[in-house]
């Protein structure tokens, strides 16, 4: 009787970088890896984005459980308001409503990432802003930060601004960044 040999070769691990892949550092391809693959943490890039027409737009990507989903959306503003700062935080804003709606699971916690620096300061009101439709979106970001969080006791959580290294040759950011992009060129 002859046996079969039936083996399955094991699925390559997805290549983000392309061409600059020999580029970034193996930290890094881990850290991003370990998002892409955990069944534990939601995690979202947000990025706003503005044209020279003052028309702005949010970009998502979700990732979780070896799948990356891209959503945008345009942002309502004012001339007063039309501003990166008001975009990103609109995002933000945006990510904390819809998250549940945009990526069903079982996760456990969910990260928000931006690439706004200060973002620590704004939920926690160290940083202030002088104009009112800033200071109105800040306290949108915290009412809804903390109304989330009441609503999904289950889950934690976060929002966190990426350091410098962690913008760098990240993928999901890109594509964030990219699918606002798209909304308003």
């Amino acid at each position: 009787m002859r046996q079969k040999n039936h083996q399955k070769s094991v699925p390559a691990l997805p290549d983000f970088w392309k061409r600059s892949k020999e580029t970034v550092k193996k930290e890094h391809k881990d850290w991003i890896y370990n998002q892409y693959f955990s069944r534990e943490v939601l995690t979202i890039y947000c990025d706003g984005s503005i044209n020279e027409q003052n028309r702005m737009a949010a970009g998502f990507c979700y990732v979780y459980n070896g799948t990356v989903t891209k959503k945008y959306q345009l942002i309502n503003g004012t001339r007063d308001c039309s501003l990166s700062v008001f975009t990103e935080i609109t995002a933000i804003i945006n990510a904390l409503k819809k998250f549940r709606q945009n990526v069903r699971g079982s996760y456990s916690d969910v990260l928000i990432f931006s690439d706004l620096d200060y973002i620590d300061g704004i939920l926690t009101q160290q940083s202030s802003f002088k104009s009112s439709c800033l200071k109105k979106v800040q306290n949108d970001l915290i009412f809804t930060f903390k109304e989330t969080s009441l609503k999904y006791p289950n889950i934690i959580i976060d929002i966190a601004s990426l350091t410098k290294d962690q913008k760098r040759h990240n993928p999901f950011l890109k594509t964030a960044h990219n699918a606002a992009r798209e909304l308003i060129t």
